[in-house]
């Protein structure tokens, strides 16, 4: 990891009173991942596709990143994706959650 790129695990926490900065990019980057396709009306196209639920764990975490990075690209102009990886602890593990950590860049021009 270089200095200008900036690692956040979507794990489900949010601060959603008075984000701002880096905070408001963690909550609109976990908002994007956890938000399934064509469930916002009027903004069929927000979100995830979520197919790789219930699937085997290394498919699983390929069709996500490739998920992540796609919604990312088109809903968060902020951020460019540089990788994305999984937590792998035996808790997440164990409940069935793949928690994806972020690693991005600011585009050119963004001032936190």
């Amino acid at each position: 990891m270089t200095m200008d790129e900036i690692e956040i695990a979507l794990d489900g926490t949010a601060n959603i009173f008075e984000a701002t900065g880096l905070i408001n990019i963690r909550n609109c980057l976990s908002t994007i991942a956890a938000t399934r396709l064509k469930t916002v009306p009027l903004r069929r196209h927000f979100g995830t596709e979520w197919e790789w639920v219930d699937k085997p764990l290394q498919y699983a975490m390929a069709k996500y990143r490739a998920d992540l990075i796609d919604a990312i690209d088109k809903w968060e102009p902020r951020v460019r994706i540089v990788s994305i990886s999984f937590r792998t602890d035996n808790i997440a593990a164990m409940s069935g959650k793949l928690v994806p950590i972020i690693r991005f860049k600011l585009r050119e021009g963004v001032v936190l």
